[in-house]
């Protein structure tokens, strides 16, 4: 048992087990694998998953509250209807994932690779993605309303029609990302320009 009561779990095999609809709270994952397990449904709360291995995994329809997923490996992995409230995915890779529709309330994303991704419409606000690996992402129509991209890499991340309104962006992101349609403000606009060597006047 670990701290205040938390079950820790280290090391162990859980591949193509069936754990679906499952309830867990206060617990702690560390260097487990959960290879094609299915998890959907699964319900967390104040959990914490490290290193853990979710390749091949079935997390749909899965909820998960105050949980954290620690440099994770999601390798085509299914979260489609999955929810994440108030948790982190500080350090996760996700490859060939099925990520659509997922909710993503005030999460965070730091370090998070997401290259080529598809995250066609997902609502980012309240989320921070600083140094988030998006090259090649598709987040088109997608919500960033005041999210904090800082540091994130943008080399073809297509962003057309997306919401950027108050976002914190680096110059980068005006040089290497596809913008058409992109809703922007008017402090976005001037750093944008001044990105293209453009000089704004009154």
């Amino acid at each position: 048992m670990g701290t205040q009561g938390t079950v820790e779990i280290v090391g162990e095999d859980f591949s193509d087990a069936r754990l679906d609809r499952r309830e867990w709270t206060n617990r702690a994952y560390t260097a487990c694998i959960f290879r094609d397990a299915d998890l959907s449904g699964l319900s967390t709360n104040h959990v914490v998953f490290t290193d853990c291995d979710f390749t091949g995994a079935d997390l749909s329809g899965s909820r998960h509250t105050a949980t954290a997923f620690r440099s994770c490996t999601f390798t085509r992995t299914s979260l489609w209807h999955t929810e994440f409230r108030g948790s982190s995915l500080l350090g996760s890779t996700f490859e060939q994932c099925r990520l659509r529709p997922v909710v993503l309330d005030e999460v965070d994303l730091t370090l998070a690779s997401l290259g080529r991704a598809d995250l066609r419409g997902v609502d980012f606000t309240g989320c921070r993605l600083r140094e988030t690996n998006l090259v090649e992402a598709d987040l088109r129509t997608a919500t960033l309303r005041g999210v904090d991209l800082s540091g994130a890499r943008t080399t073809g991340l297509r962003l057309d029609g997306a919401d950027l309104r108050g976002a914190q962006v680096g110059a980068a992101l005006w040089m290497t990302a596809k913008l058409e349609g992109a809703k922007i403000d008017l402090t976005q606009a001037v750093a944008m320009a001044a990105a293209h060597g453009l000089i704004v006047e009154a």
